[in-house]
């Protein structure tokens, strides 16, 4: 649509579950995950970029063998999340951008009972490019960034298989 783009994608997917029984590795039902993604990209006015998109997720845990789980939600994933960054050119200085993104998880769970829930969470990160030109014409692009400016504890991922989860601090 011009200087801005845009993507809708449903999509349904599973995955094997497994587990650890007597000592084995065992396979048994599977993992669902249906959702929705939008995303959103392009150049809103000359020298300011776009890059976001939001996923609603339903992952349920399917044929687990086990009333506890049946139906419940997967570790680790949340029913929506989100991004939206921005980048902007400096006027008056060539080849130095401005950037700046908002990160967002909805709550999840760090187990297969759905019993032990992780809050969501939303960061902030800052930074700058800048690209110049150096010996026999080559370009080279310098990057910086500060993840989670404002400095927020949270919990950054969730995961493993029943009974041997983890959970990782921002």
């Amino acid at each position: 649509a011009g200087r801005i783009g845009g993507s809708l994608a449903l999509f349904s997917t599973a995955k094997p579950r497994a587990f650890v029984a007597n000592g084995s590795f065992q396979a048994g039902g599977e993992d669902r995950h249906r959702g929705v993604e939008l995303n959103v990209f392009g150049e809103a006015t000359k020298g300011l970029r776009v890059l976001g998109g939001v996923t609603w997720l339903d992952a349920k845990q399917k044929e687990t063998g086990s009333l506890t789980t049946d139906g419940k939600r997967v570790i680790g994933v949340p029913k929506a999340q989100g991004s939206i960054g921005v980048e902007w050119d400096v006027p008056g200085v060539q080849g130095l951008s401005l950037n700046g993104r908002v990160v967002t998880s909805g709550s999840s769970y760090a187990d297969a009972i759905n019993t032990l829930r992780v809050p969501g969470w939303t960061r902030l990160d800052v930074g700058a490019r800048y690209v110049t030109e150096v010996g026999n014409g080559k370009l080279l692009t310098l990057r910086a960034r500060i993840e989670n400016v404002a400095d927020r504890s949270y919990w950054a991922s969730v995961g493993g298989y029943p009974g041997s989860g983890y959970l990782v601090l921002s």
